[in-house]
């Protein structure tokens, strides 16, 4: 039996959330992803997992013994990792964690350039900003705060956009006060943007008949004609050179979040994961 891949792939399923997410990621049947853990379960005669149609949780036995399987996994990657760094040549798998935002719309056209480049090294990518980037067995993650072991890659401006359809029905807005008069999308439950431009600050009351917590889901509202949103400038730079969006007020903007890429500051970096953090910090649009 393959005892070691039973454990790996019960830490998948515990990052992943799911049995139907882990086996995506591993490219498994979902059957076969149930039977494994399983196996594992009956192997050490305990339950490690609470199953229900809709959720699963660790029980307690399941998450001690995670705790430290994870951090055994985690060691036998970066020996790996070691031991390739003596081949001339980066190869390997890279797990990395980004925002659904960021990671839709600027990682795959990094990525493809990368691999190109290194056509030996696999990226297998989460895009969530909910996942523990040790506990999840990530070697990267993009997000909003940095620390030790990170790297400032852009400090985001968010800025207004709409669809050209939408401004034909409803006309462009001259002035942020002309805010209030029209249908604004809005990432979480806010009624007030805070706009810098060229007289300063200015706070604009908005409202609409869409909220939504994924900015993904606000920019392709967007897209369709749904209003006018206040996205990040790196996320829609792709629909504004194809025509999907229009800046609207575009000599204003809104300060978001520093982006930072994140590694494991407590273990070894593997060649091909030091390969793409060099990669991105060098090619990732300011």
């Amino acid at each position: 039996m393959d005892e070691l891949g039973d454990v790996a792939v019960f830490v998948r399923v515990v990052a992943a959330g799911s049995f139907s997410a882990a086996a995506r990621a591993l490219w498994m049947p979902k059957s076969t992803v149930s039977r494994r853990v399983a196996r594992l379960e009956n192997r050490l005669g305990v339950r490690l997992l609470h199953r229900t149609t809709r959720s699963l949780a660790l029980t307690d036995a399941g998450r001690a013994y995670h705790a430290r399987v994870s951090v055994a996994l985690s060691e036998l990657d970066s020996a790996a990792g070691a031991a390739a760094d003596n081949r001339e040549t980066p190869r390997g798998l890279v797990r990395m964690t980004a925002p659904p935002d960021v990671g839709a719309e600027v990682l795959p056209e990094l990525l493809a350039a990368f691999l190109a480049r290194f056509p030996e090294v696999r990226v297998d990518v989460s895009l969530s900003t909910r996942t523990d980037l040790v506990d999840g067995g990530f070697d990267l993650a993009l997000r909003g705060t940095g620390g030790r072991g990170s790297t400032r890659l852009q400090d985001t401006r968010f800025r207004l956009f709409a669809s050209p359809v939408y401004l034909a029905r409803r006309g462009v807005p001259p002035r942020p006060a002309d805010l209030a008069g029209h249908q604004c999308l809005r990432f979480g439950d806010v009624d007030q943007w805070l706009l810098h431009g060229p007289r300063g600050e200015v706070a604009v009351s908005v409202s609409g008949p869409l909220v939504a917590d994924d900015l993904s889901f606000v920019r392709r509202a967007a897209v369709a004609g749904a209003g006018i949103a206040l996205l990040p400038e790196p996320s829609v730079a792709a629909s504004v050179r194809s025509g999907l969006l229009t800046p609207v007020l575009p000599d204003h903007h809104a300060e978001g979040r520093p982006l930072h890429l994140v590694v494991p500051s407590d273990r070894h970096l593997p060649s091909r994961v030091a390969v793409l953090r060099d990669f991105l910090v060098a090619n990732f649009p300011r």
